[in-house]
């Protein structure tokens, strides 16, 4: 147990700075979007402000549409890029521990912080948005977030796969696939529309949880 502790201590000594830094990033979008919707309803007013977002699918918190990506991004590129420019991915490797359980270990941190990522930041932005509109036009909005919020948890994987891939060749070749199963997150469809492929967006989240085990054995190897 006090292994598995000191890995995850280990990472987040490796990422607490780019945490803080994304949930000041996060506070900000959430403040602004919340701005801009009260502007928005005193202007228009609230009742055609809600024609408005059905009829046409506006999206109030467009400002968190790439965030979550950019957050699984920062994540494995903060915690797999140092152990690979200063080797200590294969000390890592060596500890006395089974290497799926350490690599899993590491990529189960990056997915809880991603998740936690998650879990407060939609229901406090549902939960602003319930105060000045109905609950129909509240869980559109949930629909619509979702598979933005999702892709931060598939980016995180997907990078993860990247760069503890030793191959530069076979980097470009796990990221053309990848980038574009994730495109699959940004599809413009309106609110609702991905409800019935929700699942198999997570069905994907959990194959790539595969992905990084089949590099590190790579790496493990001495695949270069």
């Amino acid at each position: 147990m006090f292994m598995y502790q000191s890995i995850i201590y280990k990472e987040w000594i490796k990422t607490r700075s780019m945490i803080v830094l994304m949930a000041i990033v996060f506070l900000g979008a959430g403040i602004y979007s919340f701005m801009k919707i009260a502007e928005t309803g005193r202007l228009m007013g609230m009742i055609n402000y809600w024609e408005g977002t059905i009829e046409k699918g506006v999206s109030f918190f467009e400002y968190f549409k790439y965030l979550p990506l950019l957050l699984g991004i920062l994540l494995a590129v903060t915690q797999y890029v140092p152990e690979l420019q200063f080797k200590r991915l294969k000390l890592t490797l060596h500890l006395p521990l089974p290497e799926k359980n350490i690599i899993a270990v590491m990529l189960a941190y990056g997915l809880a912080v991603e998740l936690l990522f998650i879990l407060i930041t939609v229901p406090l932005l549902l939960l602003g948005l319930s105060f000045g509109f109905p609950r129909e036009i509240v869980w559109g909005a949930f629909w619509l977030i979702l598979p933005w919020f999702l892709a931060g948890l598939a980016a995180y994987l997907i990078a993860s796969w990247i760069c503890l891939e030793p191959q530069w060749k076979q980097r470009v070749l796990d990221f053309i696939p990848g980038a574009g199963v994730i495109s699959f997150f940004f599809m413009g469809v309106k609110a609702g529309a991905y409800q019935p492929f929700v699942i198999y967006l997570v069905g994907f989240i959990l194959l790539a949880f595969a992905f990084s085990f089949y590099s590190a054995i790579r790496f493990k190897e001495g695949k270069s």
